[in-house]
């Protein structure tokens, strides 16, 4: 018997309508359970962050919290310790001075405090001494370069942060660093790096002597309310300076309470493997949210490559990634199970056959007989994973319909942004359809507006086929714009990119275009702000495009760029390695892999595969790039990809110009 709810997935509905449509915009839609008033807090008396956390290790105090990989293996902290080391380092804070108190825009009076750094336990435990102290923090990504520090820095004018050695190195290179005076390290400097940051100004204090001096002095707890400032949280900067969006506890409280009406239904059974970067708010508010339902957290050793094995060290019962790793994990099974031979890949096949058709038809993730070809799947995981998560980006269809049945456990799709504290629509585990985001989060409503220079309208039509004859559905298209205790309350100094972010009624314009499923869910088909217009005048969504390409034979990865004195699109290709290798014997090519992707044979293959797979997946012409080059480098290796791997265009652009330029040259 496998977990089956075809029975009532056909009666399941996302949202409803709680207000009609107006001229140029869809109907007001919120969650089915919330129709009347939006969730805002999780419980009577959480208001904010510090009430949330302080109810949780009251009723936790004895139960492992924060765990770090010492010798081999890990060790946690109770919720009781993590809560004593938090108020000793807001103490330590407080008393040293180390928060300085700014009011620089609106009258906001927030007092700031940096980190940079990989995850580790540390940085949560500051995190929670921040919201016991009334303190704001700024994280910066550990990937942020030397243009992006000194801009934060400048913006926020912070005197203090707390960082990594690694971190350390970062700040070096900047050519500013503002007001940044005070320096408290996680770990130990060597003393030529302790003597390059003394030089350049900085006071160097240890993390273990700020808490330790708090221990002496502890101070009372701060007053907080909902409008208290949690976090000014940078945006990634994937079309230029990074933004500061500013996030409320009252923001950030109602995307946990949101997070409890899902069908994650996390508990204090949880164990979460932290590895997404902590500065981008889904891995911030999937901490904070495990936090509160007293559930355990480790911390990765902060090498990609020890990964898998800090996950078979863990066992996590949940796991989150992005779709970029998902693709991965995909392809890397796949592979597997192309090597398997005789019945047992018959086997295979049936049970991937067998449970696809289940998952499609009936929401069906398990299967007693057929779960045993995946055996080795789980155990990739950890052997105890019940449920996976997914954000940050757009995932394929055949990419978590994949995972689920190798996986043997349910998928949610999350989306949300940094403005929207991380959380507005999740799927459920009742729906038997992927690659969507489901419906809106407790704290959110929603409506799509016309777009209608890229002809989407709420009066879109689409036509299906019922038994016989042919069906016309209203399937209202348009921007994706959100409201809602959730949404943020603005971009820091930055009046001119908050005014194009939220109108005067409270809704936040995401940029991404959507569609209104039958189910009362939304499925993100294209995005707003990344078009570009080609000579002939026509609109090009380079995302939609890339989505597409990314699935190609011996496409890795791709960048679509256009120029609108151009008639047509050109494509940095980054092929898949092994193909290419195995193309190349089998066409009796040699040489390198650089080579390779010089060569005229193999980027005619390239070019034609994806030609050939782009017809077959509805792209026109002028979406199918005739003038492409091969990079043999990852475009991560290339500083191409945001700490959450999303595609910098305005660097790619930079770091591709000359091979932009040349393939313009060329005659098609």
């Amino acid at each position: 018997m496998g977990c089956r709810v075809s029975n009532v997935a056909p009666h399941m509905s996302y949202s409803t309508k709680v207000q009609e449509a107006k001229e140029g915009q869809s109907e007001i839609r919120r969650n089915v359970k919330y129709t009347t008033s939006l969730l805002s807090v999780p419980e009577q008396g959480v208001l904010n962050l510090q009430d949330l956390f302080s109810k949780s290790a009251e009723r936790y105090a004895g139960k492992q919290c924060l765990g770090s990989f010492i010798g081999d293996d890990f060790s946690f902290m109770t919720y009781s310790q993590v809560q004593e080391e938090a108020i000793h380092l807001g103490s330590g804070i407080k008393t040293w001075g180390l928060a300085n108190e700014v009011n620089e825009y609106k009258n906001y009076k927030m007092k700031l405090i940096g980190v940079f750094g990989k995850n580790r336990r540390e940085w949560v435990i500051l995190d929670i001494a921040n919201i016991l102290y009334g303190y704001t923090m700024v994280p910066f990504y550990d990937t942020l370069g030397p243009e992006s520090i000194p801009f934060i820095l400048n913006q926020t004018n912070i005197e203090t942060m707390f960082l990594t050695a690694d971190a350390s190195k970062s700040l070096l290179k900047c050519k500013e660093k503002g007001k940044l005076q005070n320096l408290v390290l996680f770990d130990p400097l060597p003393e030529e790096l302790e003597r390059e940051l003394k030089t350049k100004g900085y006071k160097l204090f240890k993390y273990e002597d700020v808490v330790q001096n708090g221990r002496i002095q502890i101070q009372p707890l701060a007053q907080i309310y909902p409008e208290t400032m949690y976090t000014i949280c940078y945006t990634s900067g994937t079309t230029g300076n990074p933004k500061g969006a500013l996030i409320t506890h009252g923001n950030f409280v109602s995307a946990v309470a949101s997070t409890q009406i899902t069908d994650a239904r996390i508990n204090d059974n949880d164990v979460h493997l932290s590895y997404l970067p902590l500065p981008h708010v889904m891995e911030r508010l999937i901490v904070i949210s495990l936090l509160y339902v007293g559930a355990q957290i480790g911390f990765y050793r902060g090498d990609p490559n020890l990964l898998k094995e800090d996950i078979l060290k863990l066992r996590p019962t949940i796991f989150v990634s992005v779709p970029r790793l998902y693709n991965k994990f995909c392809d890397g099974i796949k592979a597997k199970i192309s090597e398997v031979t005789g019945l047992k890949k018959a086997f295979v096949e049936q049970a991937i056959s067998s449970k696809l058709s289940a998952l499609r038809s009936e929401a069906s993730y398990t299967n007693s007989l057929f779960d045993k070809a995946f055996e080795g799947v789980r155990q990739l995981f950890g052997g105890r994973c019940r449920l996976m998560v997914t954000g940050s980006a757009p995932i394929q269809q055949d990419v978590i319909d994949f995972l689920k049945i190798a996986a043997c456990c349910p998928i949610l799709e999350g989306y949300g942004q940094t403005e929207s504290s991380a959380l507005s629509f999740s799927t459920a585990i009742w729906d038997p359809v992927s690659s969507h985001l489901g419906g809106p989060a407790a704290n959110t409503e929603f409506k799509l507006v016309d777009v209608p220079e890229m002809n989407y309208t709420a009066q879109d039509t689409i036509t299906v086929r019922r038994g016989n004859k042919d069906e016309v559905r209203a399937t209202p298209r348009g921007e994706i714009c959100l409201r809602g205790p959730g949404v943020f309350v603005g971009y820091y100094k930055d009046p001119t990119k908050t005014a194009e972010a939220l109108d005067s009624e409270g809704w936040l314009h995401t940029g991404d275009i959507g569609m209104i499923t039958e189910q009362g869910g939304v499925k993100i088909i294209d995005r707003k702000k990344n078009i570009f217009k080609l000579s002939q005048g026509e609109y090009i969504a380079p995302e939609k495009i890339e989505s597409v390409y990314n699935r190609v034979p011996g496409v890795a990865e791709s960048f679509v760029y256009g120029d609108s004195l151009q008639s047509q699109i050109v494509a940095i290709i980054v092929p898949q390695s092994d193909y290419i290798q195995k193309q190349a014997a089998q066409m009796q090519i040699q040489g390198s892999l650089q080579e390779l992707c010089q060569n005229q044979k193999m980027i005619a293959l390239i070019q034609q595969n994806i030609e050939t797979f782009g017809r077959q997946n509805q792209l026109n012409s002028l979406e199918i790039a005739k003038l492409i080059y091969l990079e043999p480098q990852p475009l991560q290796n290339l500083g191409c990809l945001t700490s959450t791997l999303k595609l910098q265009r305005h660097v790619a652009k930079q770091i591709f110009s000359k091979q932009i330029e040349n393939l313009y040259k060329q005659k098609v």
